[in-house]
């Protein structure tokens, strides 16, 4: 049973059988390991396009999945299913995988709520899951910082304004600091990123993230983030990529 301090994020898709699924079960892993109060879950638009669906979720998912190592058994064993007007109602986020796929849908099915959808570009192809990737983890800080998508340039025909979720997540953002110290390092600095509103495990999921970003080790000391070499224009991009408020300080 959830948490009732928990808000939850619905991934729409339109089976509810790919993409959706993985967005919900990585999501969830991220906000796991992050300690947020936050439960993602997925819902179809139109579950009776996916005639050709075998099982209840793509193999391809399960094999990313168990590329990452992370088991949801419960969540991979359930079988498609479409969303009711309960399951809007009860979100406090609601994501579309794909725009010009599901705006559609969604003014066909679900009119009064198109306008408190978030639409990504995501298509429904083998290749996308890493773009969901992405696509969480720059949610995830949005709902840690603050602040809105966003809107990257796609090749949607729909050209209705972007909409915004439900229930906006706060704009007071608080801001994150990028500097640089040298001192006692026998000359090797370290990039620092600190005043992150995380606590101890999703500083330390944050920095495997950005290590591996810029190819190089480091380490969470006292609360922030340490990156060895200089890595400042690139940790700065990363971080507003994700959704971050950025501040560099220092020389």
């Amino acid at each position: 049973m959830a948490n009732r301090s928990e808000r939850t994020v619905l991934f729409l898709c339109t089976g509810n059988y790919y993409r959706s699924r993985f967005a919900e079960i990585y999501f969830n892993s991220v906000a796991l390991r992050m300690g947020l109060p936050w439960k993602a879950t997925s819902r179809g638009l139109a579950l009776e396009r996916g005639v050709n669906n075998i099982g209840p979720i793509s193999a391809l998912v399960i094999k990313a999945l168990a590329a990452m190592r992370l088991r949801d058994a419960e969540a991979i064993s359930r079988f498609p299913i479409p969303v009711a007007l309960e399951d809007l109602e009860q979100a406090a986020v609601i994501v579309a995988l794909k725009r010009a796929e599901h705006l559609p849908l969604l003014q066909e099915r679900f009119p009064a709520w198109v306008e408190n959808v978030e639409f990504w570009h995501v298509d429904d192809a083998p290749a996308v899951l890493n773009l969901i990737e992405r696509e969480v983890m720059g949610l995830t800080a949005r709902l840690i910082g603050g602040g809105k998508r966003e809107e990257p340039a796609a090749e949607d025909s729909v050209k209705e304004p972007v909409a915004t979720t439900k229930k906006e997540v706060s704009t007071n953002a608080s801001v994150i600091k990028v500097g640089r110290e040298t001192k006692g390092r026998r000359g090797k600095g370290v990039t620092t990123v600190f005043d992150l509103p995380l606590d101890e495990a999703g500083l330390l999921d944050l920095a495997a993230m950005l290590k591996q970003k810029c190819g190089t080790g480091g380490t969470v000391k006292d609360g922030r983030i340490e990156i060895q070499g200089d890595q400042r224009e690139r940790l700065i991009a990363v971080l507003e990529g994700m959704g971050f408020r950025v501040k560099r300080v220092g020389g």
